[in-house]
């Protein structure tokens, strides 16, 4: 070892001879690194044996630590997420690939220790040279001279082509890693924390861990099980394991205490820890058991020590977002939270929301979109934290703030939908664009925010989230949904006793349901409603109302015979009152069932008089979706030229509306008229059109229906190979429907395409589900269709592979 010199020698003397023996580091002489530097020895603790889920995150970091690579690497998120395990097993592998013959060095920073236990920068520095060898008397005195002597090791190693890896493990802040990030581009630094660890002096690459995919949660919690020898809870109960990662948030840390729970109590049943941890109020007690000594552990333990580090403001606003209803929290929302008066510069509400999630409690997803989403695990954590602090933060005034703010900015957005615009100062929404892509974002927490009204006995409010929110529910073909928030609404409406609200709401619902494909109880509704009309007195308005709504029910319900009476009677009285907006919407229901009936030119005269009165009240919306079904009428009647051009002109209002249903819809409007017109190969690319517009809005009923169309049109053309996975499509997806028809049709169209290409054994199985279907729908004609069918593939079955005989068209 080379001697030690006192300190006024260097003072006096600072050259060294670079090419020679020595080297001056910072006040102390050494020896020139040797030819060959030797590796260091593998310092990492042990990989987890399990690591469920993380495929492609290890593929990310492997490549991001072969040469070449960033000189820094932070894995971040959230407390518990397996950050550190991610790290360690990454590590390991990089060495078994040889990707660091140098070795490793590994230190833990401890950066959330509440106890004092922080490893400084310096001390960082002091446990890695102690792993390169230099530790005791060869250590210098100064903290600045050991951290040139640890970079100047590394360059050695470097210049030896030893690549050497450096994981900094649990970093709570930049000044713990700055100085560790190695010189040069040999080696590279791995470091795990809860923070981003962005500055402007510390420019690293950042992998963001999110929670568990669902498999790979329950294959977490199932990898303890076999511990315990002969247990088959893992095999007999998969959909509770399912449910107990649910419960956990799919967040490692949690899924790893149910497992510890369930390996060190081998009578216990997965469903009775389900039960257990369904309940919220007990979830986070029940993942966070104190250890041997009594100390808490687990999963409030982890999070105790990011929640300690934050100041009050932003705790503060971490416990105020946990009275926002819903999956997520729109930034405008929680600067109203902070009971914040006035306009900030723009970006600087979002100050605050950015601290919390790079302290890795919050999360914007996606990135860019002002919508922040808390795990639920830190949800539960947060409203414990806020219960503590009621007082202090008035959770209350909160919550009547947050509902405040999503009913003005619904009102607004509602507004521009239906062109009674009343420009608000927040939001700003300047077009119809914005409202409806900021309804389609908000829908979940508005959705939440209703129940939440309703549960609360905020009558008022329940209404008026019904009224503004239906609209947009059922454009986008969110019945379920709509026909939710309606009943709550009514409900509150007949408490208020308002009974005009109330028959509005319930027109509303019967709509709803006969979305659903419920029109049998649309009825029962219905005429439960005219029955407390007449109780109560009646008008001509209402009359007509309730004629109209009866017809279009018997419509639906395959009675367009019946129906047929009251739609005229409607008529007459609406007529009576000289109410154009009144009159347009009836002459359109009454052509939809002229159309039932096969009386297409009749059908014609209503709908296009549907559309000039829904042109002459500026109702756009109205006036499109008439043009569809005049444009379905015109087809009927071989008008084909008239119905294209007619759907032509629905899709750019659609288009100019930016109603994305809309456009959907009139892509299969368009596709069908253009079909019948014989332009086929135009009318597949606008039906195709229409099936991945479908796909995008979520409205599975019609996505069906499109498929079919499409997959049907494509059969008679012989190409079977494309209609295939069209028709595959709509049997997997016409399941998830209300529609019992619209599923017998997709058996049919698959049973039919599979027999079409010779295989003949698996369409059997579907042409005898399709006619079970048909026979409960009561749909004997497709169903004769169906039967004849079966008994053609079976009898091809019957014959020798070599033998059969398949008359039936080209088989693509």
């Amino acid at each position: 070892m080379p001697p030690k010199w006192p300190a006024a020698w260097w003072e006096t003397s600072l050259k060294a001879d670079r090419g020679g023996t020595v080297q001056l580091v910072m006040g102390d002489l050494r020896p020139g690194p040797p030819a060959s530097a030797p590796a260091v020895r593998n310092g990492l603790p042990a990989a987890p044996v399990v690591l469920a889920g993380r495929t492609d995150e290890v593929k990310e970091l492997l490549k991001a630590l072969a040469p070449g690579g960033p000189p820094a690497l932070v894995v971040a998120g959230l407390a518990g997420v397996g950050k550190s395990a991610l790290a360690l097993a990454v590590a390991q592998q990089a060495m078994k690939k040889g990707l660091f013959k140098g070795g490793v060095l590994f230190v833990e920073l401890h950066g959330y220790d509440p106890g004092g236990g922080l490893v400084g920068a310096g001390q960082a520095v002091d446990t890695l040279l102690g792993q390169l060898g230099i530790q005791g008397e060869d250590l210098p005195a100064t903290a600045q001279a050991r951290l040139a002597l640890f970079r100047s090791e590394l360059a050695a190693r470097s210049e030896a082509g030893l690549r050497v890896l450096i994981v900094a493990d649990d970093a709570g802040d930049v000044g713990q890693v700055r100085d560790l990030v190695p010189p040069g581009e040999a080696h590279q630094l791995l470091v795990t924390s809860r923070e981003r660890l962005v500055a402007p002096d510390f420019l690293v690459r950042v992998l963001a861990l999110d929670e568990l995919p669902p498999e790979a949660a329950v294959e977490l919690i199932t990898a303890a099980l076999p511990r315990n020898s002969g247990d088959t809870r893992a095999e007999r109960e998969p959909e509770a394991l399912a449910e107990i990662a649910g419960h956990c948030g799919r967040l490692p840390l949690a899924l790893t205490v149910a497992a510890a729970t369930l390996a060190g109590d081998p009578g216990l049943a997965p469903r009775a820890l389900a039960r257990q941890l369904a309940d919220a109020r007990i979830r986070l007690e029940a993942l966070s058991p104190p250890d041997r000594g009594g100390l808490p552990t687990g999963v409030r333990a982890a999070f105790d020590l990011s929640y300690q580090r934050l100041p009050e403001d932003q705790a503060r606003l971490l416990r105020l977002l946990t009275v926002v209803p819903g999956p997520d929290c729109h930034g405008l929302l929680a600067y109203r939270l902070r009971n914040m008066e006035g306009a900030e510069p723009p970006l600087a509400y979002r100050k605050p929301l950015v601290e919390l999630a790079n302290a890795g409690l919050l999360q914007e997803y996606p990135e860019g979109s002002d919508r922040w989403r808390m795990h639920d695990l830190v949800r539960l954590y947060a409203t414990w934290r806020g219960e503590l602090s009621a007082e202090a933060d008035d959770r209350a005034a909160a919550a009547d703030r947050v509902l405040s703010t999503q009913l003005f900015m619904l009102f607004a957005a509602d507004s521009h939908l239906t062109g009674q615009v009343e420009p608000p100062p927040l939001p700003p929404f300047t077009d119809p664009r914005e409202a409806l892509a900021w309804l389609d974002e908000e829908s979940a927490g508005l959705l939440a925010a209703a129940r939440l009204a309703a549960a609360g006995g905020r009558l008022q409010e329940s209404v008026w989230f019904g009224l503004r929110m239906y609209r947009h529910l059922y454009r986008r073909a969110r019945h379920e949904e709509a026909a939710e928030v309606t009943e709550l609404a009514l409900a509150a409406a007949r408490r208020m006793g308002d009974r005009q609200t109330e028959e509005r709401l319930t027109a509303h619902l019967i709509q709803a349901l006969t979305g659903m494909w419920r029109a049998d109880e649309a009825l029962k509704i219905h005429e439960q409603a005219v029955a407390a009309d007449r109780e109560n007195g009646d008008d001509p308005a209402r009359t007509a109302s309730r004629l109209s709504r009866l017809a279009g029910l018997l419509s639906r319900t395959g009675r367009p015979e019946e129906a047929l009476g009251p739609h005229e009677e409607a008529l007459a009285l609406i007529q009576g009152l000289g109410e154009p907006a009144q009159e347009a919407p009836q002459l359109n229901e009454f052509g939809r069932t002229l159309r039932r009936l096969g009386r297409d030119e009749e059908a014609i005269d209503a709908l296009g008089r549907a559309v000039a009165l829904f042109a002459e009240c500026d109702d756009r919306h109205g006036m499109a979706r008439a043009m569809a079904d005049l444009g379905g009428a015109l087809s009927g009647a071989r008008r084909h030229q008239e119905a294209v051009a007619t759907h032509e002109e629905m899709l750019a209002v659609f288009l100019e509306l930016d109603d994305a249903l809309g456009v959907a819809s009139a892509w299969d409007a368009l596709g069908g008229s253009l079909l019948a017109s014989g332009r086929r190969e135009e009318a597949f690319v606008m039906l195709r059109r229409a099936f991945d517009a479908f796909r995008d809005v979520g409205n599975v009923h019609d996505e069906v229906v499109v498929a079919l169309k499409l997959g049907f049109a494509l059969g008679e053309e012989g190409r079977m190979p494309e209609a295939l996975p069209l028709l595959e499509r709509a049997w997997e997806l016409a399941g998830r429907t209300a529609d019992r028809a619209l599923l017998g049709r997709a058996q049919y169209g698959l049973g039919l395409t599979l027999a079409m290409l010779k295989r003949f054994a698996e369409a059997v199985p579907l042409l005898e589900a399709a006619a079970v279907t048909q026979a409960e729908t009561g749909e004997g004609e497709i169903r004769k269709r169906t039967v004849e069918l079966l008994a053609l593939v079976r009898a091809e079955l019957a014959r020798p592979p070599g033998r059969r005989w398949w008359p039936w068209g080209r088989s693509g």
